[in-house]
């Protein structure tokens, strides 16, 4: 006879995780978005001035 677990059976139905369990997801939630953050800023600070868009008017009408 096999044992189907049932949902209350489980330590995260209802809110009853454990504290590590949880500071553990929250731990891996920040770190990834630390670690998005910083890249982002390093990407944006190491940009060449040749990457850049420079506008033109290629139109030929004037603005007043």
């Amino acid at each position: 006879m096999q044992f189907e677990p049932s949902l209350e059976s489980l330590e995260d139905y209802r809110g009853k995780e454990r504290i590590e369990k949880r500071l553990t997801v929250w731990l891996v939630i920040l770190s990834g978005l630390l670690l998005g953050a910083i890249y982002s800023i390093i990407t944006l600070n190491n940009v060449s001035p040749g990457e850049t868009v420079e506008k033109h008017d290629t139109s030929g009408i004037s603005k007043y």
